[in-house]
């Protein structure tokens, strides 16, 4: 009666072990059955990194001093922003400055002399009120050069006037002289005639009709000089008087081609000083654009910048962002332009600020070589946006940022991802010798 109770116990339990065993295989089989569905058709992205960084797609500015010059001050720093115009270094004015200066003042002498010359020339005084203030010895020295010429003039012109005048009185001396020869000629005729009758009836002597006849004939010989006399000095007196209008002609002569020569000059100066605004307004080294600060010069306050030579280099701010990274060789085979593109960033937490989605943009056609000697493909993303979140948060790229780029280069089941060392490791079992 016992054996038979024990049995009993034994087969009921046994049947509730078997239950449980069953229903354990049933939910084990359909977990096997629901994984492997899910293998085979939950995909898995294939993906190829790339390290790399944030560059500009404008080609970053390098600004230049084009005269070069001491180096006075640095306003900026790297990393800096800055607008368009903005002064980003100041060079030493001094030289160019006194340059400019001394041109200023010559471009204003020549000024001053050349309205000097024009009042001689035209007869009037002259206007030197617009640099009286700021060049007043200059408008001194002009007054004062403008008051010598027209004494000169006028000492000239005196000098001649009194010669005129002597020979005005040699012409009115010689006119008094004539009347009184025209007279004694008369007489001396008269009396050679009387002696002449005299001698024809013999009442007088030869010699004394001969002694008449010279003395008529010298009358004769000074009244031809007289006239040769005041012929010659009418003469002398039109050329006196054409050299008094010739003296003002010669000085206004000269004054005009020396306006014309100071003229050239000045033109001259006028490019040289604008040449030298240039420089000074260059000494003032503006940036042409928007952008940050990228590199500034190693030199230091009071170090010469070559002629030529870069003072910063900026970073363009409205041309946009793109990735450039390095790709292994052994995945260029499966990257091509186009595939899309995760870029995690290392300044921005992948956990909290996701990645930025992209395009790849161009794979370079060939390898280069980094400074380890490791080959890589240069592979171009193009970003669909260049901040995190909201633009207005402030989680926006910077140029030289660093990442990683994942470009999905296609999809696989899970499946095929865990199938695929067990076939590969099939295909090179079976293929052993």
């Amino acid at each position: 009666m016992s054996e038979s109770r024990g049995d009993q116990s034994f087969d009921l339990d046994d049947t509730s072990t078997f239950v449980w065993m069953r229903r354990a295989a049933v939910v084990i089989l359909l977990g096997l059955t629901a994984l492997v569905i899910w293998m085979v058709y939950t995909p898995v992205d294939e993906i190829s990194k790339a390290r790399g960084e944030i560059e500009p797609i404008a080609q970053v500015k390098r600004v230049e001093s084009r005269h070069g010059g001491q180096l006075a001050e640095l306003r900026v720093t790297r990393g800096q922003m800055v607008e368009a115009d903005e002064i980003v270094a100041l060079l030493d004015q001094t030289e160019a400055q006194s340059a400019l200066r001394a041109a200023e003042a010559r471009i204003t002498g020549l000024s001053l002399e050349v309205e000097r010359l024009l009042a001689l020339a035209e007869g009037r005084e002259p206007d030197f009120a617009a640099h009286a203030e700021d060049f007043n010895d200059l408008v001194e020295r002009e007054t004062a050069a403008l008051a010598a010429t027209r004494a000169f003039i006028r000492a000239e012109r005196s000098v001649i006037g009194s010669q005129i005048e002597e020979k005005r009185a040699e012409i009115a001396a010689i006119d008094e002289q004539r009347p009184q020869l025209i007279e004694q000629i008369a007489v001396a005729e008269e009396e050679r005639a009387v002696q002449q009758d005299l001698l024809d009836r013999g009442l007088s002597a030869r010699a004394k009709l001969a002694e008449l006849r010279e003395q008529e004939a010298q009358y004769r010989f000074d009244l031809a000089q007289l006239a040769g006399r005041r012929t010659i000095a009418e003469a002398e007196v039109a050329e006196l008087q054409a050299s008094l209008t010739q003296v003002e002609l010669d000085e206004f002569a000269k004054a005009r081609s020396r306006i014309a020569e100071a003229d050239s000059q000045r033109r001259a100066l006028q490019a040289e000083a604008a040449g030298l605004q240039s420089r000074v307004a260059e000494t003032e080294i503006r940036s042409p654009i928007a952008g940050v600060i990228q590199a500034i010069p190693d030199d230091t306050i009071g170090d010469v910048i070559d002629p030529g030579g870069m003072v910063v280099t900026i970073v363009p701010a409205d041309g946009g962002y793109r990735f450039s990274g390095r790709l292994s060789p052994r995945d260029v085979g499966f990257v091509s332009v186009g595939q899309p593109v995760r870029l995690k960033i290392d300044s921005f937490d992948y956990s909290r600020f996701g990645a930025l989605p992209g395009t790849v943009e161009e794979v370079s056609p060939t390898t280069a070589v980094d400074e380890r000697g490791t080959a890589f493909y240069e592979v171009l993303v193009q970003l669909d946006s260049d901040h995190f979140r909201n633009a207005e948060d402030g989680l926006t790229l910077i140029a030289g940022m660093t990442g990683e780029a994942d470009i999905k280069t296609g999809a696989k089941t899970v499946f095929q991802y865990v199938w695929k060392p067990i076939y590969t490791n099939l295909d090179q079992a079976l293929t052993e010798r």
